[in-house]
């Protein structure tokens, strides 16, 4: 469909005001978990170097060219934006020397990505995500770890029991190998089961024909052999050691012996939070291990896992629950005004209020006390403070409560503690200069 000179790009949409109510409660229980859990929060640049994306995907370096946006500066350094932090936290790691320091290491993100992508229900080219990443350490008490953090935050946001826990292993380097070799025999001379446009995958990376959305394609893959037949016995002794840690945290799940990751980086552990009856293509996120990607981009051989979850994706989800979340926008008051003279005191009185941890709107325009008493409503605030001529002479305020459509007179200087103990602001809601409240 054509873009009209006046939309946002394709696949890029807009985060407007009601939406960012749910952003906002989300990125709350986010922090809160990571905290209780020792992640610390880190920022990557939008920008990677191309080159260092390539050493990351070396086995389809052309999923830059397909799938990501890139660019070159005017300095001539090739750039691509990134698509997932995982990469760039790892770059940060070898970059930074973090092996220097105390292991494992706990990080967690909050941003903005981008990818070219086909345009269908849940999938963006623009969007948000939120991510847990653990270097420093293999073992699989950190990957249950994660996944109960990942767990409970879908808890916390009321859409747990929308979802079914999959898991799987990717097995080591050695028994992965061993399984491409034989899965890429099973698929050689099926080809008229599979689309053109995926036939190329046989030879140059057949796990990715295990998240195609194709019956005919599926119906092979159900034939193909069973990674779980390749596990070494380090890697069955790890996966029947998570599935052990995640019985003792109570975490239900569902071993998939199909369930693979799309990035080639990924080893051991894998995993997703899929929506039930709808399968993969409505996954919320997922993660795993990625014991060799630090060593692709320089650094020694360091074992990590990770996590990553869509925020669109849980946003709509939420809606489907009609999950309740706390607005902190809403306005807890509109000053009403008549004349000059007492559009200066409610000003003035505005000012206090913010100041106060009070949300107030008001004090603008010339319209009637009648119409701003309409527009008070329509911002469905609890309460309103009206000065006119007469109330700035007698220095006195009105309090109208909407909702009874009582008021009362006081002094101008007591409205303000009045409406607090109202409304309850609490310490958290007042602003204290030179801090800055998340």
């Amino acid at each position: 469909m054509p873009e009209s000179d006046n939309s946002s790009p394709i696949g890029m949409g807009d985060v407007l005001p009601k939406d960012h109510e749910y952003f906002t409660f989300i990125k709350k229980v986010l922090r809160h978990r990571c905290r209780q859990a020792g992640f610390k929060r880190i920022s990557t640049p939008i920008f990677e170097r191309t080159d260092v994306l390539k050493k990351a995907l070396a086995e389809e370096a052309d999923r830059i060219e397909r799938s990501m946006y890139s660019m070159r500066d005017p300095e001539g350094t090739d750039l691509t934006v990134r698509s997932g932090n995982t990469i760039g936290i790892a770059r940060a790691y070898v970059e930074h020397k973090f092996d220097e320091m105390p292991q494992p290491m706990f990080f967690y993100y909050i941003e903005p990505q981008a990818r070219f992508t086909e345009i269908k229900s849940g999938y963006y080219r623009h969007f948000h995500q939120f991510g847990l990443e653990v270097i420093g350490e293999s073992d699989p008490a950190l990957d249950a770890q994660v996944i109960y953090v990942a767990n409970q935050i879908n808890k916390d946001l009321s859409i747990d029991d929308r979802f079914e826990l999959q898991i799987n292993s990717m097995g080591d380097r050695e028994s992965r190998e061993r399984y491409l070799v034989d899965l890429t025999n099973f698929f050689v001379g099926k080809e008229r089961g599979i689309p053109s446009e995926y036939r190329d995958l046989i030879q140059r990376d057949p796990l990715q024909l295990f998240l195609i959305e194709d019956e005919d394609v599926q119906i092979l893959c159900e034939m193909a052999p069973k990674i779980d037949a390749y596990w070494s016995p380090e890697s069955k002794e790890y996966h029947d050691d998570l599935c052990e840690y995640l019985d003792e945290l109570g975490i239900k799940y569902v071993k998939n012996n199909k369930l693979f990751r799309k990035l080639p980086y990924y080893t051991e552990t894998v995993f997703e939070f899929w929506e039930k009856n709808r399968g993969r293509h409505r996954a919320i996120g997922g993660g795993g291990r990625y014991d060799n990607l630090i060593e692709r981009l320089g650094g020694k051989p360091t074992p990590a896992v990770n996590y990553a979850a869509g925020l669109e994706r849980i946003v709509a989800q939420m809606k489907i629950k009609k999950a309740i979340v706390p607005s902190k926008d809403d306005i807890n008051i509109f000053v009403a005004q008549l004349g000059k003279e007492a559009k200066k005191k409610c000003l003035s009185m505005l000012t206090q209020m913010h100041d106060e941890g009070i949300k107030a709107i008001g004090a603008i325009g010339k319209c009637s006390m009648k119409e701003q008493i309409a527009l008070a409503e329509k911002f469905k605030v609890p309460y309103m403070v009206l000065m006119g001529l007469t109330e700035v002479r007698e220095g006195v305020a009105i309090i109208r409560e909407m909702k009874r459509g009582t008021q009362v007179t006081m002094k101008y200087e007591d409205i303000i503690p009045e409406v607090i103990k109202r409304i309850g602001v609490g310490e958290l809601d007042k602003y204290t200069p030179g801090e800055i409240l998340y």
